[in-house]
């Protein structure tokens, strides 16, 4: 259940959010398809539910928060599937987790390479942004030995601004969403393996890549 580590805040979007917009629906605070972002509305849900649950009524959706929607609602995340409208539904025939759309077949010709890729090597933990203007390196933390990070060819599926502890920053989800890339609150980490699977910068690291990359660019994970 990653989302009980991702505290969110009024402004915040993305599979969190509306994963929060469709547990408080389910008890009665608001509607399930209301919208995509964490609007003033769904902060008021967010409030009137806490009151109710006996939380502090700040707005913010932190662990104490997020466990007692998962108390009472029951389901944990991977029975549902992600709507790209920007709703969570039941899952479907043979649904093991959220539907998202397969990785983009990105391998191209030797001789025309992406324009914009990510290249990331688990054992030297680094990530290389590839870009019209050259290459620049950034020191990673990968994932630990129990919890490796997965190899393979990714793309980006989704950019997300200021996501809350322990996301740092900047958010890079990645499609099939096995990990992803993103900041931290904790820059001590970075160089090590001890994630639990994803790929961390040091958040002025994580910002440079944000703003370079596109929903599609190729993210390319290797040993």
């Amino acid at each position: 259940m990653w989302q009980v580590r991702v505290a969110l805040r009024p402004g915040a979007r993305g599979p969190a959010v509306a994963e929060l917009r469709w547990r408080l629906a389910k008890l009665g605070y608001g509607e399930p398809g209301g919208g995509s972002g964490f609007d003033e509305a769904l902060a008021a849900a967010v409030r009137a539910f806490q009151a109710a649950a006996g939380l502090v009524p700040d707005g913010i959706v932190g662990p104490a928060t997020w466990g007692r929607l998962y108390a009472l609602t029951g389901a944990p995340s991977h029975s549902l599937r992600w709507d790209p409208a920007g709703a969570l539904a039941a899952p479907g025939p043979g649904c093991r987790g959220r539907s998202l759309p397969a990785p983009s077949p990105w391998a191209p010709r030797a001789a025309e390479p992406p324009a914009v890729r990510i290249e990331v090597s688990v054992t030297q933990r680094r990530l290389v942004l590839h870009t019209p203007s050259g290459a620049v390196a950034f020191p990673a933390a990968v994932g630990r030995p129990e919890a490796p990070t997965p190899t393979g060819r990714f793309a980006v599926a989704e950019l997300v601004p200021h996501p809350g502890p322990p996301l740092g920053t900047r958010w890079i989800r990645l499609e099939p969403d096995l990990c992803s890339i993103h900041g931290t609150d904790e820059p001590w980490l970075v160089g090590g393996a001890v994630t639990p699977g994803c790929v961390c910068l040091y958040n002025k690291d994580a910002e440079f890549v944000y703003h370079r990359i596109a929903p599609g660019t190729p993210v390319d994970i290797r040993a």
